[in-house]
């Protein structure tokens, strides 16, 4: 009963500093959209880089998961 305020769908993540490096690529995470499981993250090579809007949750490496926990 009563009123609860529903959270926000996403979470920023730029503060909390998560990222990760595969295949010569760094990937950092800037907000996460917990109603359409995404991802928009920061592609840094070593000459380009690049944000990617839809990086899907299912694709992170374990460790990434269990530190953002969105459940």
């Amino acid at each position: 009963m009563g009123y609860r305020p529903r959270k926000s769908p996403f979470t920023h993540l730029k503060a909390r500093n998560l990222s990760y490096s595969e295949n010569d690529q760094t990937f950092t995470l800037i907000s996460f959209n917990r109603d359409t499981m995404t991802l928009e993250m920061h592609i840094a090579d070593g000459k380009s880089e690049k944000t990617l809007t839809d990086f899907p949750f299912a694709h992170l490496p374990k460790k990434i998961k269990q530190e953002l926990n969105p459940l």
